[in-house]
């Protein structure tokens, strides 16, 4: 297996690791707020970019190594729900990476911080995937119209197991691009990823790009049987327990997402469109690992280890979310981000009530609330469109 070393540019994955940055984090530039939380967040990514190094090991695979819906490398095997869906008949060539980050996370001070910071690394490694995809296309097919570059399957998506990491590792020496291995698999304070591109005899017999989140389930969509797994409440609970999260905390997750749920139903009811399932897993795991620093992110890389991705992309957000009262449809992240702001401890207190104790402490120890003025009133606007919606008070709603 021929590899090759690939450096690439800053300058080409900034804007596309900009606007992931944007999209997952809620912020938006043409308010004057967010303006001012987007300038500090551009501020911590120059700070951090001197350690961003984008590096990674590609190398062509024999199309006949994909077969049996799996890709063989050695004797390691992948599989993930989309190859099932691939004709290898029409495979003309496969290309394996592994992708290093560097270090991104150089002058976080805080906990805001250290959550944009997470964001900024996902969002160069996107950057990365799409720029690896497009330099395949340009320097490996020779019949645009006839062959097309398939975007990057591989652990975290389509359905491939997290933990295939730790084999795309080993099979390319993932060392020599930065990442670390200690005696329990790979370990390393840097992001990576990794994965494979198929070019194919046209486009049409690749599963669709949105599909890239599927995880595989047996009552998903037509297309493949495969759609984004949520737990239900029982494996929410029992996920709580197994990863040790005190019985107040617990309490307190089981209060939020009671109310959480209550204003989705009746969303519902009047229209709109909420996935009620994912309301309740991610309020139900958003505190997962709340007696850990950075609990979000921490909760996050829990929920995604056991291939629940929409859940994970809810509980990150849940501390900093900048939500947006004034876009076009209420979310799932809306929901949990409001319900937590509501329950203190186990009971529902209303959002007045439960600001108004967060922002008390927050005096008694001289921190500065401006911020936490602005998402108090974003939140109360967020409330008053529920409430028009419903035609009733959240606090009618949970008497």
């Amino acid at each position: 297996m021929k590899e090759k070393i690939v450096k690439l540019n800053y300058e080409d994955a900034e804007p596309i690791a900009r606007n992931y940055f944007i999209e997952v984090s809620g912020l938006n530039a043409d308010k004057v707020y967010h303006e001012e939380l987007l300038t500090e967040a551009l501020q911590l990514l120059e700070n951090c970019k001197p350690g961003i190094d984008l590096t990674a090991i590609i190398a062509p695979l024999n199309p006949d190594d994909f077969r049996d819906s799996s890709i063989f490398m050695g004797q390691i095997q992948f599989t993930c729900t989309a190859f099932q869906q691939i004709d290898p008949d029409r495979v003309n060539a496969i290309f394996v990476y592994l992708m290093s980050l560097g270090e991104c996370s150089l002058g976080v001070n805080n906990l805001a911080e250290q959550y944009y910071a997470d964001l900024w690394g996902d969002g160069f490694l996107e950057a990365g995937r799409q720029i690896l995809r497009e330099q395949i296309r340009i320097h490996e097919i020779h019949d645009v119209e006839q062959y097309h570059v398939s975007e990057s399957f591989g652990p975290g998506f389509y359905g491939m197991p997290l933990d295939k990491l730790s084999d795309l590792y080993r099979e390319l020496d993932g060392s020599k691009i930065g990442i670390n291995a200690e005696m329990d698999g790979v370990s390393s304070k840097d992001k990576f990823s990794g994965g494979f591109f198929f070019i194919t005899n046209g486009e049409g017999v690749l599963p669709a790009e949105e599909c890239k989140n599927c995880i595989g389930h047996e009552g998903g969509c037509l297309f493949c049987g495969g759609k984004n797994l949520i737990p239900s409440q029982e494996t929410c609970m029992e996920l709580l327990r197994t990863y040790g999260t005190p019985l107040h905390v617990v309490r307190h997750c089981v209060a939020v997402s009671e109310t959480a749920m209550r204003m989705g139903i009746a969303l519902n009811e009047n229209g709109e469109t909420l996935d009620l399932s994912l309301v309740q897993a991610s309020a139900l795991l958003h505190d997962i690992a709340r007696t850990e620093e950075n609990h979000g992110v921490k909760g996050a890389i829990i929920a995604e280890k056991h291939g629940y991705h929409q859940v994970s992309k809810l509980i990150k957000c849940h501390m900093f979310y900048a939500t947006d009262p004034y876009k076009n449809n209420i979310t799932e992240q809306d929901l949990l981000c409001l319900a937590d702001r509501m329950v203190k401890e186990n009971k529902y207190v209303g959002l007045e009530n439960r600001m108004k104790y967060v922002l008390d402490k927050l005096i008694a120890t001289g921190v500065d609330t401006k911020r936490v003025r602005h998402r108090l009133e974003e939140n109360r606007l967020i409330k008053e469109r529920i409430e028009k919606v419903i035609g009733k008070s959240i606090d009618e709603l949970m008497e």
